[in-house]
């Protein structure tokens, strides 16, 4: 997979904030065997615009689970494990994208939450009969509202995938992504 200039600038710059905001504080290390574990289950429907490198904007739609990760936890915030399926179909190709996003999420206010973070997803992109599977990466940031057992999101994330042709002269299937979700919480 060959790893774009700005990929790497949002990775560092990502690594960094999180790492200087956490220096000298505790992780929890497999939090999912503390007695006062809650995973905060939320499942939801996705939908919104994929705009894709070789392609025009179209619908996207999907569903994604999200909880409170089991393997680790900041001292400040949590990580929210995101895992999601979701497929584009316009014009002539086809993505359908499984990802695994993990997002560093802090409370705004009491049902208000944000949250930023890294994914790798595995990406099928189909055109003129002929499909790849390639491995991908991505960034992203969701914010999130909380009515009692519903949830309302927003989200936006960049993906990039390897570099392989798809078709004569499309190689790769990169693709910027913003979604609405609804949900139901756990």
């Amino acid at each position: 997979m060959r790893l774009k200039p700005l990929t790497l600038v949002l990775g560092l710059g990502l690594f960094a904030a999180t790492s200087a905001s956490f220096a000298g504080d505790d992780w929890k290390f497999l939090p999912v065997r503390d007695a006062d574990y809650k995973p905060d289950l939320t499942v939801s429907v996705m939908g919104g615009a994929l705009d894709p490198q070789h392609g025009s904007r179209g619908s996207y739609i999907g569903g994604e689970l999200a909880f409170n990760c089991l393997a680790l936890q900041p001292p400040k915030g949590v990580l929210r494990s995101k895992v999601s399926l979701g497929s584009y179909d316009h014009g002539g190709m086809k993505i359908t994208s499984f990802e695994i996003n993990p997002r560093w999420t802090t409370q705004l206010s009491q049902d208000l939450s944000v949250g930023v973070g890294p994914g790798i997803g595995l990406v099928k992109a189909e055109m003129a009969g002929t499909s790849k599977d390639m491995a991908a990466l991505q960034l992203g940031a969701d914010l999130d509202y909380r009515v009692g057992a519903v949830n309302l999101g927003l989200g936006a994330r960049w993906q990039t995938t390897q570099n392989k042709e798809i078709v004569s002269g499309t190689r790769g299937a990169d693709n910027f992504l913003i979604l609405a979700k609804l949900g139901v919480n756990f």
